[in-house]
């Protein structure tokens, strides 16, 4: 497999696998990151996936660069795409109604749709996470039809709410944390995807899939009580 190994400063290494943003290329870097753990190669610390390459930290004291290398081809030449990878599907709920979605009327009219087929898109879709970014547990998901494709915002805006779901360029996020975006607000889901409460913090991981429901103002607040309650379950199923 060709693959352009990239120096990372002096405890990383990249493995850059292409330049494009897709599920095929995501899973032979899930691939890669899954044999890199197994392999419990020396001196690796941990793997960081993205869109299109493997990060490597690791000891500089224990290994180096073309030693790693040197591990890494091997695993590389004998990549199975089919891999465990341990993906999770979540179905979480969001809120589309006007208080959480402020750019949703925006997004329809880029789109040239109405509103509810702008929803209607969002909630039908397996959203596809392919990695973890800009702000602790933030997903980067995956992949909208290109009508709703629509570009960042000319000018950010500050103080966007936790729990905020956005679109922009054929992508979906959701905030883990009041931030400042340059994407577009389309609605909120009232489940923490990064709470320092809990063991593992971070909700979702790379190779997972989400699916969104829609609920109403009540329901939206109703699931905010069940959760401040701790009886609320968050519905999880692990992938075939």
């Amino acid at each position: 497999m060709a693959v352009d190994f990239l120096p990372s400063g002096d405890c990383g290494l990249t493995i850059q696998f292409g330049h494009t943003i897709d599920r095929a290329l995501s899973g032979q870097i899930m691939a890669l990151r899954a044999a890199v753990d197994q392999a419990q190669l020396a001196g690796v610390i941990e793997t960081v996936p993205t869109y299109r390459s493997l990060l490597v930290h690791y000891d500089p004291l224990v290994t180096s660069q073309s030693a790693l290398i040197a591990a890494l081809e091997p695993l590389l030449a004998h990549l199975d795409n089919t891999s465990d990878t341990q993906s999770r599907r979540w179905i979480l709920p969001v809120c589309f109604d006007a208080p959480f979605a402020p750019d949703l009327e925006s997004v329809a009219a880029h789109a040239e749709m109405d509103k509810q087929e702008v929803i209607g898109h969002l909630t039908s879709i397996e959203h596809f996470v392919y990695m973890l970014g800009f702000a602790p547990g933030l997903p980067y998901m995956g992949d909208l039809p290109e009508r709703l494709a629509i570009p960042r915002r000319k000018t950010p805006i500050m103080g966007v709410p936790k729990g905020s779901v956005l679109v922009a360029t054929g992508l979906t996020i959701i905030y883990p944390a009041v931030n400042p975006t340059g994407w577009h607000i389309v609605g909120r889901c009232p489940v923490p995807i990064f709470d320092l409460g809990k063991a593992d913090p971070v909700l979702l991981s790379p190779g997972d899939r989400v699916c969104f429901r829609e609920v109403d103002l009540e329901q939206f607040q109703d699931i905010e009580a069940e959760l401040a309650a701790g009886s609320y379950s968050i519905e999880e199923a692990k992938l075939p």
